[in-house]
């Protein structure tokens, strides 16, 4: 469906940025953006590098998912392995790199589902969604500093009870299981 042109938003133009924060895994920016018709105005943008959520499917059709605790909620979350894409990584390295260290699982290969804007009012980095076919647990975790992480499998059709009954409620994650219902759903 292709917008009615006349009624689109306009294009605002950003004049200036400053630093605010820079909290180690985001930089919080000050940016000044001024209207076609003259307005403007002050905003905050969070600048932080890309993320990458693993769709991680076992040779027997399971779902590898993690739980983790969420600081910013303060509560675990169900969700799949992933994480920040360091500068210069390449995307299915980054989701098979979050997966062995946060899982130990391997997989075979990898191929990207999705490519999508987390929140685009206030940040300014996409999250993709990478499917890792034919994982084993090989390895051993290997978590960052402030990690504690639950593994388990679960069937495909427990993601959409997870999520009503809340047990999955990080909004990334719950994109990345659309994603991944409708590969299933496309090559079933």
């Amino acid at each position: 469906m292709e917008p009615a042109a006349k009624n689109a938003p306009k294009i605002w133009k950003k004049s200036s940025e400053k630093i605010v924060a820079d909290c180690r895994v985001f930089k919080v920016f000050e940016e000044r953006f001024e209207h076609p018709d003259g307005r403007e105005g002050d905003f905050y943008i969070c600048r932080s590098n890309n993320w990458v959520q693993t769709a991680a499917i076992t040779a027997e059709g399971k779902i590898v998912l993690v739980n983790q605790f969420r600081f910013g909620v303060k509560k675990c979350s169900w969700e799949f392995s992933g994480g920040i894409i360091e500068d210069g990584e390449d995307v299915l390295k980054a989701a098979l790199r979050e997966l062995e260290e946060e899982t130990g699982y391997v997989a075979e290969s990898a191929e990207l589902l999705a490519e999508f804007s987390p929140n685009p009012a206030i940040q300014n980095n996409k999250a993709f969604v990478v499917l890792a076919k034919n994982c084993r647990k090989l390895k051993a975790q290997n978590w960052d500093e402030n990690e504690e992480i639950q593994t388990i499998e679960a069937a495909p059709e427990e993601l959409d009870k997870m999520v009503s009954s809340g047990q999955i409620h990080h909004s990334i994650a719950i994109c990345g299981i659309y994603f991944l219902q409708k590969y299933l759903e496309k090559n079933a």
